[in-house]
């Protein structure tokens, strides 16, 4: 189906509309939008803190006190090439 350009013009006003009237007039959209992006933050720290608990044992484990610098360096490693800080300071 094709459509004119007043026809897209119009269709992206109406959406641009739409979401001009759903954000909260300090540019948030959720009321619960802060509070929820603190328990978010809160709910990461935790994740993050239990999953190099869980690298440093695990690590302990394989490969002792000698080995485990190393495979604790690979994990991390593993991390940052999974999660680029960049990817995420972007929005991507």
């Amino acid at each position: 189906m094709k459509i004119t350009k007043r026809q897209l013009k119009r269709i992206i006003k109406e959406e641009k509309d739409k979401l001009l009237k759903e954000a909260n007039a300090d540019g948030t959209v959720s009321d619960r939008e802060a509070e929820d992006e603190e328990e978010l933050m809160e709910h990461v720290e935790i994740t993050i803190s239990k999953l190099l608990e869980y690298v440093s044992g695990e690590a302990f484990r394989i490969g002792g006190s000698f080995r485990a610098p190393a495979i604790k360096a690979r994990a991390a490693d593993l991390i940052d090439t999974m999660l680029p800080s960049t990817k995420y300071r972007r929005g991507r």
